[in-house]
This record gives structure tokens, C-alpha cells and sequence, in this order.
């Protein structure tokens, strides 16, 4: 008996064993299939992201490009306005010399004008009647 009790365990194991590999074998199956789907599916929406994203980025580089334009082109105008100011306050500055010697030149010819003196006297025609 405890021979054919003993002959009964292997048989019975191989048909346990046999019964957990056919269960095992569709469950890997399907978890493959199930993984690689999944996989196939992210790498698909990847895809997808990756042209939105690189689309936005070229949108954001445009718009950054157009403000970078518009920064170059402010700067071009306010350096023309400050060479035209700095030409302008050139020539006011030789006006203002210019003036200054004429200015300088008539003070010295006011104080080079002798002053009359006193001793001498001053005649001053004299007005002749009026008819009346």
C-alpha cells in the first residue's frame, strides 16, 4: 500500500504541475500582449506629444524672434535720436561760443571807449525860437 500510495504522488504531481503550466501559460500570454499594447500605445502617444511639443516650441522660438526684432529695431531708432541730439548740442555749443567771443569783443570795445571828462564842457546848440 504504501507502494502504490507512493506511486500515486508522482502521478498526481505531474498532473498538478502540468494543470499550473497550462493556467501559467495563458496569463503570460496575455500579460505580454497586454504589456507590449500598452507599450505600442505610449510609444504612439509619444509620438503624437512629441509634434505638439516641438510645434509649440518652434511657436514660442517665432514669437521670440518677432520680440527680439522689435527690441533691435527700438534700440536702431533711439540711437539715431541720440546722434541727431548729440549733433544738435554740437552746433548749439559752437553758437553759444560763437556768442560768447562776440560778447567778449564788444565788452572790450565798451571799456576801450575813453570816458568824457568832466573839464571838458559840452556845448549844446541852442534851439532856436519857435514861431508861433
Amino acid at each position: 500500500m504504501v507502494d502504490a500510495a507512493y506511486s500515486r504522488k508522482p502521478q498526481l504531481g505531474h498532473a498538478v504541475v502540468r494543470a499550473r503550466w497550462q493556467l501559467i501559460i495563458p496569463l503570460v500570454a496575455a500579460f505580454v500582449l497586454i504589456g507590449g499594447g500598452w507599450t505600442v500605445w505610449a510609444f504612439s502617444a509619444s509620438k503624437e506629444a512629441a509634434p505638439r511639443a516641438s510645434d509649440e516650441l518652434i511657436e514660442t522660438t517665432k514669437g521670440l524672434e518677432v520680440t527680439q526684432q522689435q527690441a533691435v529695431d527700438q534700440l536702431q531708432i533711439v540711437q539715431d535720436q541720440l546722434v541727431a541730439q548729440q549733433a544738435e548740442t554740437k552746433k548749439l555749443s559752437k553758437q553759444i561760443a560763437t556768442l560768447t567771443e562776440k560778447l567778449d569783443a564788444l565788452q572790450q570795445s565798451v571799456a576801450n571807449i575813453p570816458a568824457p571828462s568832466v573839464a571838458t564842457s559840452v556845448t549844446l546848440p541852442k534851439a532856436q525860437p519857435s514861431k508861433r
